[in-house]
């Protein structure tokens, strides 16, 4: 039997104290989230050396009717990573995302906001410098946001001294995210990625689930398709598409209402109806049957090319 020629060889090899379920280059060396805690390491002779680690906190909950303080842990299993110059995404797996920061001055990682919700988040991408999209194992996908005052501020300070002194807020992080869009897909989503699908096209995100799902999520450049589409979703909710005789709205928000997102799904549905609906829909937006076709059709080829 013949071998290649070249392979993979061995480098290294370190032991850890928990199991590490995600990996990530930074700045030329690694981050890792190795069970509650995230680490940053770098290259030794004979094995990782460990460099900077995220001090484990606790956020009390006091129980009236026991009177007693049991404590949990700010993190709980880290996930999932993404990052950005200094910056540091962290994906728990019970306590949602966590903006973390870098200062390289110090030597030391320090989280300096956080989620108002407890998501168990399973993927998660960056869409830019204070915006990513996760999405948590109950099928929901999500859009978190931190403020452009609370980054300039994290950003000015080259050594991280005003965020050790910095007040928490709800027994965890002192600044808080806000949730711009909320939406149930239904399936768990093990896979977020943004790209352009088309030379040319305008970036999408890209969702991998569990049971096969493969689906994109579009943003809307200007409001009259916002308008247009929200107007077509309406509509069409009042179609009773559904076999089962579910109400879309509520599936859509089975554990959190919609936000910001249109079901485009349901808005492609308009195509299969029959013609005297079709032109009933299209009169409330006033629009023929055939522009109603044509406005899916520009939407779906621009963002798939399909």
């Amino acid at each position: 039997m013949r071998w290649p020629l070249g392979g993979l060889t061995t480098y290294s090899q370190t032991e850890t104290d928990d199991v590490p379920l995600s990996l990530l280059p930074f700045q030329g060396k690694l981050v890792a989230g190795i069970g509650a805690s995230l680490r940053i390491y770098d290259i030794g002779r004979k094995k990782l050396l460990r460099k900077a680690e995220t001090k484990v906190r606790h956020k009390l909950f006091s129980v009236l009717t026991l009177n007693l303080t049991p404590p949990q842990m700010l993190m709980t299993a880290i996930t999932s990573l993404t990052t950005q110059g200094s910056r540091i995404i962290v994906g728990d797996g019970q306590q949602s995302l966590f903006y973390c920061v870098y200062k390289a001055p110090e030597n030391r990682l320090l989280v300096f906001a956080d989620d108002t919700q407890q998501r168990w988040t399973t993927a998660q991408v960056m869409l830019d410098y204070n915006t990513v999209c996760a999405a948590d194992k109950f099928g929901n996908v999500f859009v978190n946001r931190i403020s452009e005052h609370v980054s300039n501020l994290i950003d000015e300070d080259p050594t991280g001294a005003g965020l050790l002194h910095e007040k928490s807020m709800f027994m965890g992080a002192a600044h808080k995210s806000t949730t711009l869009s909320h939406f149930h897909v239904g399936d768990i989503i093990t896979s977020l990625h943004r790209s352009a699908l088309v030379p040319g096209g305008r970036e999408v995100i890209v969702y991998f689930g569990l049971h096969g799902t493969i689906g994109m999520l579009v943003p809307f450049i200007s409001k009259e398709d916002v308008d247009f589409f929200t107007t077509l979703e309406q509509h069409m909710r009042s179609e009773n598409l559904s076999l089962v005789g579910r109400d879309m709205l509520s599936y859509r928000g089975y554990y959190v209402p919609v936000k910001a997102v249109v079901d485009g799904d349901l808005c492609e549905f308009f195509a299969r109806l029959p013609p005297g609906r079709q032109a009933n829909v299209a009169g409330e937006l006033d629009r023929t049957v055939g522009e109603v076709l044509k406005k899916l059709e520009m939407v779906r080829v621009n963002a798939s090319g399909f």
